[in-house]
């Protein structure tokens, strides 16, 4: 970022601080207008946009009273700060080495690339270049984080068994905002699992502190066009010996004002906690009767959540609430589980795996 700006004030000069200058590459991910919040805040200027499914660009340029450029390659041209990578999952990787060769930090959605490979070489890289890479696992700073954290109580060690059912919008949710490559494993990499599978399996290994090394999975695919899944079901085992369930799909008859399934259930040592809709119902090992309180399980409230929290991160020298080393995990797991997917549902080990940060 540039250094602060001095100007004269009555008594003494006064620092202003600079702008955060903020460029997105391919708007038309169905995300982005989460982050639009944090866009919005005072520092923050977006420089430029780019959208190559030629989608959602024209809009958002006048949204934010920012450039369109015609290309990644024209807006990588760009002098900023900070990046948002949003692009195709096939394209992520090419672009994310680029910023990382040019020591521009950013934020990269998930999966972070194609397949493991492309995410282990991304991760290797930044740590060898000291880049800055957040990658939004956003239940990490949501509400059920924080209620099931040790400090209410859910330490690591005392997990028995974590299941989680998240399943939204059906597959033509993507078709209609522009986004058909999700449908089409050369460019998506994967389905559910891939897309939001992913933040299940790194809130299991985060809650646990214990990486996740053995998957059972089925899946299943309805549309005859579409080569992702449009359900799976992940057993896994950590290192610890604890046990989750990780069930998604692509089945929920989706509007604007209920847009996904979402449950879980998790036994714990101290307590016994499971939720749906906006409650999160908590009863103890101790024969009293439990309780329930309101939470905020909408998931799209915490990406501009994440995104400052990213920055007030690379602000402070601190490492990201979760980066590449954490998306590596979870796409080891996933490639696990289309193994065991492939094999009848056999367990399949994780490969190479080690703790998230």
């Amino acid at each position: 970022m540039a250094a602060p700006t001095w100007i004269d004030g009555p008594d003494d000069r006064i620092a202003v601080e600079p702008l955060m200058r903020i460029a997105v590459f391919d708007v038309s991910h169905w995300h982005f207008p989460l982050y639009l919040p944090a866009l919005r805040d005072s520092g923050v200027q977006v420089v430029g946009i780019s959208d190559t499914a030629s989608f959602a660009g024209s809009t958002v340029a006048d949204q934010l009273k920012c450039k369109l450029y015609g290309s990644n390659e024209d807006l990588l041209n760009e002098d900023f700060d900070f990046a948002l990578v949003l692009s195709r999952h096939s394209e992520m990787a090419e672009l994310a080495e680029r910023l990382i060769t040019r020591g521009i930090p950013f934020l990269i959605e998930k999966p972070c690339g194609l397949n493991l490979q492309e995410v282990r070489q991304l991760r290797q890289l930044s740590e060898k270049h000291s880049v800055y890479v957040s990658v939004p696992f956003i239940m990490r700073v949501s509400d059920l984080a924080t209620r099931l954290s040790a400090g209410n109580g859910f330490t690591p060690e005392g997990f028995q068994h974590l299941a989680f059912r998240f399943i939204v919008g059906p597959v033509a949710r993507y078709e209609r905002g522009g986004c058909s490559w999700m449908l089409d494993k050369r460019h998506a990499g994967g389905g559910s699992t891939l897309n939001v599978g992913v933040h299940f399996i790194d809130l299991i290994s985060s809650l646990t502190n214990s990486p996740i090394t053995q998957v059972s999975a089925q899946m299943q695919t309805y549309r005859p066009d579409v080569t992702v899944e449009e359900q799976a079901v992940f057993t896994c085992r950590n290192a610890a010996g604890q046990i989750g369930v990780v069930e998604t799909g692509y089945l929920y008859p989706s509007t604007a004002e209920d847009q996904r399934d979402f449950a879980f259930s998790i036994s714990h040592t101290a307590s016994y906690a499971r939720g749906y809709a906006d409650q999160l119902y908590i009863k103890a090992r101790n024969q009293q009767p439990g309780g329930a309180t309101t939470v905020e399980y909408n998931t799209d409230a915490f990406y501009s959540v994440f995104l400052r929290r990213s920055w007030a991160d690379l602000a402070t020298g601190c490492l990201p609430v979760a980066g590449l080393r954490e998306a590596e995990h979870a796409i080891a797991v996933v490639e696990a589980g289309y193994r065991s997917a492939a094999n009848g549902g056999a367990p399949e080990p994780v490969d190479n795996v080690f703790a998230p940060v």
